[in-house]
């Protein structure tokens, strides 16, 4: 859990006041001394458990979201404050946390970078009570009215993708790698179709455990399976241990591997050494060279400076779910979660990504394909919105 505690060393020019830190047992103020002119928002992003590592990168993103939108009159003419709490963990774990969030702190709205397990929980918990948020790629399919999810899904984000590895790099064999939980195998079920449906086959796939110690068996299957390609979808930390036995087994000169979640944050962990033949494709990298992202790091980089936790795609997104808030808020011109979820399916907003349309069926943005070189990104292909 996270505290009631300013962070002065966050503030960009507006004023904006993120309540992040340290567990803390302080009692909340109580309900009748709240400052009616502030909306609260509960910002639900990971400080333990494997995907903790872009954690940090999403905690700054969100503060100078709102940093922005407070500058330019809040959210229907109030202020932003930010609550935080850990969403690391198993829903288990992270639903007593947000609770508090809403029962105790009294939020407004929900935003988040988490896991799709613990996405489902948040929703059937909560969603009736508050708007939510869900800011991350995420396997799609999500069609509860309370919940507006603005990140890209598996058709959007690998379809042309797929087809671009089988035409130009040969990667006709497939060999699927995940975790296992629903993420995973549910976007693992469409890659089964776009890659059939691109000429290619799946002559593999394997789930491991969150937080797996052990990837003897994941490669000896990759070694028997003989693949031109190991597709990921593995979470964070796992990633990195991954990739790192991935290369000393000696298969990452001969071996593809393409994901969409392996981020500026986890690719470092990674290293050079082991980013061989290493591909992602993504609606967001930090080296974007386009006029929203321009405008993105220079703000990020004058309220925080040049040290500041790298940006990637799944922090990225925490920035883009305040100013997608505020475009339900003004639609609905309400925060009443009621009057939002009537919205949730169908709006737009202008972010770091530049235009993002939510539509019943699904986000429509640019996607792009990068190789790792080092530990950094270079631009493959662009695939135009759908």
């Amino acid at each position: 859990m996270l505290s009631e505690q300013p962070v002065e060393a966050f503030r960009s020019d507006a004023a904006v006041t993120a309540l992040m830190g340290l567990e803390s047992d302080e009692a909340p103020p109580p309900l009748h001394s709240r400052k009616s002119d502030k909306v609260r928002i509960g910002l639900l992003v990971p400080f333990s458990g494997t995907d903790a590592i872009w954690g940090p990168s999403c905690q700054y993103g969100a503060v100078l979201a709102a940093a922005h939108v407070n500058a330019a009159g809040g959210l229907l003419g109030r202020e932003i404050e930010l609550f935080a709490a850990d969403a690391g963990g198993t829903p288990t774990d992270v639903i007593p946390r947000v609770a508090d969030l809403v029962e105790r702190h009294r939020v407004d709205a929900l935003v988040g970078v988490h896991l799709s397990n613990v996405r489902v929980a948040v929703r059937d918990h909560f969603s009736a009570q508050v708007p939510y948020v869900f800011a991350p790629q995420y396997e799609g399919g999500e069609r509860s009215a309370g919940v507006a999810t603005i990140g890209e899904t598996p058709k959007e984000q690998y379809g042309e993708a797929v087809a671009w590895m089988i035409r130009h790099m040969g990667a006709r064999r497939w060999f699927l790698l995940g975790n296992d939980y629903v993420w995973p195998r549910l976007t693992h079920k469409t890659l089964n179709g776009l890659i059939r449906d691109a000429g290619g086959e799946v002559i593999g796939e394997e789930y491991l455990p969150l937080s797996c110690d052990d990837y003897t068996g994941a490669i000896d299957a990759i070694n028997s399976a003989k693949p031109d390609i190991v597709f990921q979808s593995l979470v964070g930390a796992d990633s990195v241990t991954f990739n790192h036995a991935f290369a000393e087994a000696g298969l990452s000169d001969r071996i593809i591997r393409l994901s969409g979640a392996i981020e500026e944050n986890t690719l470092m962990g990674i290293s050079e050494d082991a980013s061989q033949n290493l591909f992602c494709v993504s609606g967001y990298f930090n080296n974007l060279r386009t006029e929203g992202n321009r405008s993105f790091l220079h703000e990020y980089r004058q309220a925080f400076g040049d040290t500041a936790p790298i940006q990637g795609s799944l922090s990225q997104s925490c920035y883009e779910s305040i100013f997608a808030l505020r475009s339900l808020t003004e639609r609905a011109q309400s925060l009443d979660a009621a009057r939002i979820r009537r919205v949730t399916k169908n709006f737009s907003y202008c972010g770091a990504r530049g235009r993002v349309e939510i539509r019943p069926e699904g986000t429509s943005m640019e996607t792009y394909l990068m190789r790792a070189i080092g530990l950094d990104y270079e631009l493959v292909e662009t695939f135009s919105a759908s």
